[in-house]
């Protein structure tokens, strides 16, 4: 049954063709990320990975840090997933005792799960340092801006950026679109279960490339996969336990399923942000006894089978440029069409290309495999390289968290919080 049948006509006035495409798409993409969490759990318990390793070392070395790849059953069928996880210390209570005092212990717990569960979604991407236009002068002609020296703003963010679309009630089970005024204001997570059966948020994920190339210096592809994501929260999702265990004052933390990009275009970006087949993001902070605060962070998906996705096909091209325009509606609305035109034979029916895995098999084929013995050009690699790219992200994300975290005396005072940070808008 589709996710839209609950809804009032007052709300299915206002979806649209492509709103309707991504609320019928949610119980999938939901029940894909909650197996993956599932099978995460027992991994992780057990320590029963098919394959770790460690990803990457820093000067503030993190407790753990690592990928791995497994594989699991989902939907009748065997799932290759990959993924990471990482831990890191977070904040601890300022004083000079080597032992805080059990208040103060508790304090910090109280402004974790504020922090974390009302206020960490709206704050978690970032604008970086930049000059300021240059004063007294007014923008050069375009034909004159290359040789100009003035300075340009030229905005650049880093983390993750979430806005809210869409929510289901849980008392009634109708679905409705936030406020566009609201969209930046991403709710408290606390609600969930409670108000909300579900919500859909997007999130621009910054500066998320991955470069295939020869060497440092040769030349390469840098592949930009900081797209738009689509993502659905739930109560299931959410951690908001006091005293878990034996030492741990609190366990607070967000987590999202993601839900694949519904249209594709005629070169696509076949894996990353928006294109995952099964994907989620857990991101947990814990707070000891002693007022010690550190989070660990958890991403699991579907391992590739392309990276990039150019069709050869001329009608193909047609129904994805159809699909682009029309935000993914044309397949149903065509769908005879293309069954008709699929009964006739074509040499480039379906075909596709990948250069980034077309040049993996050219160059491990005239070595005979020694590119990927001895250069590390393999799609393993390729995936240790993007887990790596993934845990930077994390790890910019949460420190770049904490300048927003020591800039509210009290996070429960609402008084003491900027304006910009209620809002999730900053400049």
């Amino acid at each position: 049954m589709g996710t839209t049948t609950s809804t009032n006509s007052a709300v299915e006035n206002l979806l649209t063709p492509e709103d309707r495409v991504i609320l019928d798409s949610v119980p999938h993409y939901l029940a894909a990320g909650l197996a993956l969490q599932s099978w995460w759990v027992e991994a992780d318990r057990n320590n029963s990975y098919a394959e770790s390793f460690p990803l990457i070392r820093s000067f503030n070395m993190p407790e753990r840090a690592f990928g791995f790849f497994d594989q699991l059953r989902f939907e009748g069928k065997n799932l290759a997933v990959m993924g990471n996880v990482q831990e890191m210390f977070y904040d601890r209570p300022r004083t000079r005792s080597a032992t805080p005092a059990a208040s103060e212990a508790e304090w910090m717990r109280l402004q974790i799960r504020e922090f974390i569960l009302h206020y960490f979604m709206r704050i978690s991407s970032f604008r970086e340092p930049e000059a300021v236009g240059s004063r007294g002068s007014s923008p050069p002609p375009d034909f004159l801006s290359d040789f100009s020296w003035c300075a340009k703003e030229h905005i650049e963010r880093v983390g993750f950026g979430f806005t809210q679309l869409y929510y289901k009630l849980a008392g009634t089970g109708e679905i409705g679109k936030f406020p566009t005024e609201q969209a930046s204001a991403v709710v408290d997570v606390r609600e969930l279960g409670s108000k909300y059966e579900w919500i859909v948020v997007k999130v621009k994920i910054f500066d998320f490339n991955v470069k295939v190339g020869i060497g440092e210096k040769g030349p390469a592809v840098s592949y930009a996969l900081d797209e738009e994501s689509l993502l659905v929260l739930t109560r299931d999702f959410i951690t908001d336990k006091d005293n878990p265990a034996a030492g741990v004052l609190g366990e607070y933390g967000i987590g999202y399923a993601f839900i694949k990009n519904p249209t594709k275009g005629v070169v696509d970006i076949a894996y990353g942000p928006g294109e995952f087949d099964a994907a989620v993001e857990l991101i947990n902070f814990r707070v000891d006894n002693k007022g010690c605060a550190k989070v660990r962070m958890v991403f699991v998906a579907n391992r590739p089978d392309k990276i990039v996705d150019v069709s050869l096909d001329p009608v193909d091209w047609g129904f994805r440029v159809a699909d682009v325009l029309s935000f993914g509606t044309a397949s149903n609305l065509l769908k005879q069409i293309k069954t008709s035109v699929d009964q006739f034979p074509s040499p480039l029916k379906g075909a596709s290309f990948d250069p980034v895995y077309g040049f993996i098999s050219l160059a491990n084929g005239v070595s005979a495999g020694e590119a990927a013995r001895q250069l590390c050009i393999s799609r393993t690699q390729l995936d240790v390289d993007f887990l790596v790219q993934h845990f930077q992200q994390h790890y910019t994300t949460i420190v770049g968290s904490l300048l927003v975290w020591n800039l509210v005396p009290n996070w429960l005072d609402t008084q003491t919080i900027p304006r910009w940070v209620i809002e999730g808008k900053s400049s």
